[in-house]
């Protein structure tokens, strides 16, 4: 996955579209508005639909009621049950009058819950058969008593309106009804608080659909924030009772908004009186964690890492106190005029301000994507995993010395070998000298587990220290470790591996932790960076998959199953910024990669029928002049060889921009779409992107349109009448 062109696909589509500047007034005196008063009549096809999670409940009663003012129901609306997926879809009743709606999932006898803890979810009381009767991670079970909900604000004929239903709509549902009065802000800012609660990924409680975290399938083709909210939502079960049994929901709920009653959550409890009676932030950042730990895979969204700096930068056991968005309360076409300035201000600063200051933010841009792409590529690629082979090959028989040996090949002769260099070995020391492959130079001192010692699970080697110099890139790793799952215990022995006689260690997979400074010196193409770009910083990856060669059962093959890069980017002109990278590869454990029948070539790691989908995060952030400042996460997802997904996130203060597209072969195709904190979108379309048309939407309804004018402007006219031009 190029990340770089990711990017540039998505800035570059809304750069194109905003910049500029001007604008216009249409009719002085605009249409009424859609979002004035509903009538006494009934308020015509209104559709609610999402999932609702807890885990994923299927089978769930879904009723949905209008509300007075005062919280008492008015009506009865709507009622339907969740599939299997945990998603429902509802369509409102004609006796619906546009009060606010409450969104209500239930259990019956019937009604099964997803397992979604780690550690599982109690012992069984139910019917469903089971050998040991514990129900374990990824097992349904019946939840019992169970009730969850979420509040729309409002809703006018002919909307579509996303209501997921969880813990988190749940509690901004609490926050709402609270005092006993309801109206569109305060329902509105309940919802946008608990959002903004869950740090910097981009969740919006009720529109983010949480996915199956148990289901390997729903996982890869979810998204990132999709991914991070069902977690957030596994950490509250985390916490649960489960003396009676399975895990008492409402007792935890209960207990999630008694921690919240005052719109601030506490940053950390531990150790504390209050620890057994409340629900820190920490408590549902180290449930989540557990979760990802579980699903084998990084957060590539940024929302745990936002939320354990929200935790960090608070001391004395202080509260976390999020604010709800600045366009609660508007209406409708209030909240696209905002979002659409919103957007507009973004576009047209930073277009001024990279004219201004040489390309500021491009170059920035780049230096993120140049050292993400060809750290992956590197870190994955051969030189560095064939020199672990070769260390760990070390603890074997041979007591060659030279790396092209025979006994050093990584694995069949037409893949990549080690052309010259020495390997020795000293009181468990491994040094490789000059060792050269696939073009990369390879000087690496290692120190391997204690002679005549056993290890039961892991051969752990640490790296004293470390050059890999190539003409794209160098590596120098100052420090780190080297681990090796074993499938087999392994008597390290090192008089026998200098005879020759030692046996061959069993390795399944394992890991990589490195402090370590990476320096891309050419472009994708090979052309030297007139600045080079370098990260420095921790570097950790997790192997999987060992394959083993057919002839010698020697292993010529790890695969990178995830992959985290936290530190500083910077370049030889004085740009500089910090930077956190995430990768998982879905498919980590049965890939394995092609070669070139007939040719001495280097591996060909994929081909069209055989490639890594991987899922990338990358993490910075932006202080441009005019602006805040604002945490940015690109996440990507591949889709196939060569086409892929991406999504920019950037958001500043209570405000968000979200843009998503699509990639293929280096070329952005497809539709782009552009959202925001209150659930705002603009839609793009065009294959090419050269002729700008669209819609921007709210609750599924067409608020205004973009068209392209002969003079190259992009206007945006709303239903009022009025229009603006860019």
């Amino acid at each position: 996955m190029n990340l770089k062109t990711v990017l540039g696909g998505c800035i570059g589509v809304a750069s194109i579209m905003l910049v500029g500047c001007g604008g216009g007034e249409g009719d002085p005196s605009p249409s009424p508005d859609v979002n004035d008063p509903p009538p006494s009549s009934g308020v015509n096809n209104v559709t609610l639909g999402g999932t609702a999670a807890k885990g994923i409940i299927n089978g769930g009663n879904v009723l949905a009621e209008e509300l007075a003012a005062n919280g008492s129901v008015v009506n009865s609306v709507g009622t339907t049950t969740t599939a299997a997926d945990g998603r429902y879809t509802l369509t409102i009743d004609d006796d619906y009058t546009g009060g606010p709606i409450k969104v209500t999932i239930s259990a019956d006898e019937n009604t099964q819950m997803k397992c979604d803890v780690p550690s599982g979810c109690g012992m069984r009381t139910d019917d469903i058969a089971d050998n040991d009767n514990v129900i374990d991670f990824s097992e349904w079970y019946k939840p019992g008593s169970l009730t969850m909900m979420a509040l729309v604000a409002e809703a006018v004929a002919n909307d579509t309106i996303s209501v997921s239903i969880t813990p988190y709509t749940h509690l901004a549902a609490r926050r709402a009804m609270a005092d006993g009065s309801l109206t569109t802000a305060g329902i509105d800012n309940a919802n946008s608080e608990v959002s903004n609660l869950l740090g910097d990924g981009g969740i919006n409680i009720l529109s983010t659909q949480p996915l199956d975290v148990t289901d390997e399938a729903a996982i890869t083709g979810g998204s990132a924030t999709e991914i991070a909210y069902a977690a957030l939502s596994a950490a509250i079960a985390v916490q649960a009772d489960t003396s009676g049994g399975n895990p008492d929901i409402n007792a935890v709920l209960e207990t999630l908004w008694g921690s919240f009653t005052d719109g601030t959550i506490v940053a950390d409890d531990d150790g504390t009186a209050m620890d057994s009676s409340t629900i820190s932030l920490q408590e549902i950042v180290n449930g989540a964690t557990s979760v990802f730990a579980q699903m084998n895979i990084a957060d590539t969204s940024n929302t745990l890492t936002s939320l354990q700096a929200a935790i960090d930068a608070v001391t004395g056991g202080g509260s976390v106190d999020p604010d709800p968005g600045p366009d609660t309360g508007d209406t409708a076409l209030e909240k696209v005029k905002a979002f659409v300035g919103d957007v507009r201000t973004w576009g047209t600063v930073i277009e001024e301000e990279t004219r201004v200051k040489g390309d500021a933010f491009s170059t920035q841009v780049e230096l993120a994507a140049t050292a993400a792409d060809s750290s992956v590529s590197v870190m994955a690629g051969p030189a560095i995993r064939s020199a672990i082979v070769a260390v760990f090959r070390r603890l074997t028989h041979t007591t060659a010395t030279e790396l092209s040996d025979d006994a050093y090949k990584t694995s069949a002769s037409d893949n990549p070998q080690f052309e010259s260099g020495s390997i020795t070995h000293s009181g468990g020391v491994v040094t490789i000298t000059d060792g050269v492959i696939d073009g990369v130079t390879i000087n690496l001192s290692v120190q391997l587990p204690d002679n005549e010692s056993t290890a039961s699970s892991n051969l752990t080697a640490t790296i004293n220290s470390a050059t890999l110099r190539s003409a794209s890139t160098d590596i120098t790793i100052n420090n780190g470790t080297i681990d090796a799952a074993l499938l087999s215990p392994y008597f390290v022995d090192y008089a026998a591996i200098d005879m020759g006689t030692a046996a061959q260690p069993d390795i399944s997979g394992g890991s990589i932790n490195l402090n370590a400074e990476l320096t891309q010196k050419q472009d994708d193409l090979g052309v030297a960076l007139a600045s080079p770009v370098t990260f420095a910083g921790t570097l950790l990856t997790t192997l999987v998959n060992a394959v083993k060669n057919e002839t010698t059962g020697e292993l010529s093959w790890l695969t990178p199953a995830t992959l985290s890069m936290t530190g500083n980017i910077s370049d030889t002109n004085g740009n500089s910024f910090d930077a956190s990278l995430t990768a998982n590869i879905s498919n980590a454990d049965s890939f394995i990669p092609v070669t070139m029948p007939g040719t001495d070539a280097d591996i060909v790691v994929e081909d069209t029928d055989n490639w890594l989908a991987a899922t990338i995060g990358l993490n910075f952030v932006l202080q441009l002049d005019g602006l805040p400042e604002a945490s940015v996460n690109i996440s990507g997802d591949r889709t196939a060889f060569d086409t892929g997904t991406a999504t920019v996130t950037i958001i500043y203060g209570v405000r968000k921009i979200v843009i998503a597209g699509a990639f293929s072969d280096e070329i952005s195709t497809g539709s782009v779409t552009i959202t925001n904190q209150d659930g705002v979108s603009m839609s793009i379309a065009g294959a090419d992107f050269d002729a700008l048309t669209g819609d921007i939407e709210y609750n599924g309804q067409v608020y205004g349109s973009i068209a392209e004018l002969d003079n190259g402007l992009t206007k945006i006219s709303y239903i009022d009448g009025t229009f603006e031009t860019f």
